[in-house]
């Protein structure tokens, strides 16, 4: 174990591996990775183990970690630390360069279990990459310490910050060349997909709706689906139907299934390389000739946009809109879809999955480190489909200027603040920690940890906007519901048995 000082000089941890940390006091420790399958024990800086499975599947190999305990010099006359741009103490960190067939990423995990990428920093000289062999090393600049509480936050720069703690620096290493799907590049989160998360239309019942691979369509389908008013769901981000809908209780689902006359179903869809619009040309082309139907969706997060361009799609469509029930939807975008932000929409996400796993969370973070190869190879040409949140952007600019059918949308809208209940000390800390920090992206904008609240249901230039309170749902920010966990709310069922009727 490596004792941290405080001082400029480097801390030789092992071959290739080593810190600088001046300013910050305390230990720095190189260990092998958990063995594989590990379960018992976990601390919640270690993750859980279908982060694990999730690194195995997307060919990802944990080589090293590194182990700190860390605590900024308070002393008068201390070595000034090292800062990111807003003010935040960090360390260096070396770790080898894994040579020209691969890359490395560190994914950093605190005591509170928030996680955070990290990507290497730019390299000071151009350097061939024939040229690369064994000595070269690859740096990362790690956030030494954050602000405790939401007040602490508007001081970062002075350098009234708290201790972190513990924490955990995984290296993770990935061949540039996935073995299936090709070279990381703008293609690779489309290819990925193809494979992974193909376009489907799928039959939803209290039966097969947590079953993945079931209930494809057919014509028969098609025709039972038109005689009457059906119910769609379409899934957001990273997501899934069966995975993105899980958490809806089992008794408001099966009344859904039984007023709908079981005519309901699902739409999976392209998330990361195609943009809402192109994702509703696919699910179009699948209706059968003359056949028309008269829907209302449920959407989550992305998928609110997705249900959108089918519901304000110019001209004629098969399909009708008749009620929308958009569930932490960005209609007015996320910043974090900006490319400055991307990589925090990642943190935020991977951090919401370790502490509320539930469900698919494995297959949902396996589309999540997809999108951390392409953010790392700066490869954002290939995620059209998150770019499509961007509320600076083109496509959402051109898509709030849409025209309503359709006779109503409803909102459910978040705001997460950390409950004082039975969530436990550690998800509480975790809050206040994760709120204080990344709420600077929203400029304290209330939001559910990835969509700002008002941005579900407020003016955004659509003629479908605001959505009237008597439609909405605002979750209050002491229930302690963030993004991923909007459906475990049991209000939330209770206003889809009310609004779908």
């Amino acid at each position: 174990m490596a004792q941290l000082t405080g001082t400029p000089q480097k801390v030789i941890l092992g071959p290739g591996y080593a810190i600088r940390s001046p300013g910050i006091q305390g230990t720095a420790e190189l260990k092998s990775p958990l063995p594989p399958g590990t379960r018992a024990g976990r601390a919640p800086e270690d993750g859980t183990s279908a982060l694990d499975e999730a690194l195995v599947a997307t060919n990802v190999t944990e080589v090293r970690r590194v182990e700190l305990t860390l605590k900024p010099i308070q002393a008068a006359g201390a070595t000034r630390a090292l800062r990111s741009g807003d003010g935040t103490e960090e360390l260096e960190l070396e770790v080898p360069d894994p040579g020209v067939n691969d890359a490395v990423v560190v994914l950093e995990s605190d005591e509170a279990g928030v996680m955070r990428w990290h990507f290497p920093l730019a390299e000071e000289e151009p350097v061939q990459v024939a040229t690369r062999g064994a000595g070269d090393v690859k740096r990362f600049r790690i956030p030494a310490t954050q602000p405790s509480s939401p007040s602490a936050a508007a001081t970062v720069q002075r350098g009234i910050v708290g201790a972190i703690g513990r924490k955990i620096l995984k290296v993770l290493v990935y061949p540039l060349l996935d073995p299936v799907i090709g070279a990381i590049s703008k293609h690779f989160a489309e290819n990925w997909e193809t494979r992974n998360r193909p376009y489907g239309v799928r039959t939803f019942s209290p039966a097969d709706r947590k079953t993945p691979g079931t209930g494809a369509v057919t014509s028969a389908d098609w025709e039972r689906l038109a005689k009457g008013r059906a119910l769609l769901f379409i899934h957001g981000t990273f997501s899934t139907a069966h995975a993105g809908f899980e958490q809806i209780p089992d008794e408001v689902f099966a009344s859904l299934h039984e007023r709908y006359e079981g005519r309901v179903f699902a739409f999976n869809h392209f998330t990361l390389s195609r943009n809402p619009r192109e994702n509703i040309d696919w699910l179009l082309a699948q209706v059968p000739a003359g056949r028309e139907l008269e829907v209302d969706i449920v959407c989550h997060s992305r998928g609110g946009l997705v249900a959108r361009a089918l519901s304000e799609r110019a001209g004629t469509s098969p399909i009708k809109v008749r009620r929308i029930v958009f569930a932490a939807v960005p209609n007015q975008g996320t910043l974090l879809a900006q490319p400055d932000h991307m990589s925090t929409m990642l943190d935020r996400l991977t951090t919401a999955l370790n502490l509320f796993p539930s469900g698919f969370v494995t297959e949902t973070l396996e589309a999540l480190i997809t999108g951390v190869k392409v953010v790392s190879h700066g490869a954002l040409g290939g995620l059209p489909g998150l770019a499509a949140m961007d509320p600076k952007g083109a496509y959402l600019k051109d898509f709030n200027m849409g025209t309503p059918k359709g006779d109503g949308y409803y909102g459910i809208a978040v705001d997460f603040e950390p409950a004082d209940t039975d969530q436990g000390l550690r998800k509480l800390i975790t809050g206040k920690v994760a709120d204080a920090v990344l709420d600077r992206v929203f400029q304290d904008a209330a939001n559910d940890l990835v969509v700002p609240e008002a941005g579900v249901y407020s003016m955004n230039g659509s003629g479908a906007f605001p959505i009237p309170e008597a439609r909405l749902l605002r979750v209050p920010k002491d229930r302690g519901i963030i993004h991923t966990t909007v459906f475990s709310h049991p209000p939330v069922g209770e206003r889809m048995l009310e609004w779908l009727v």
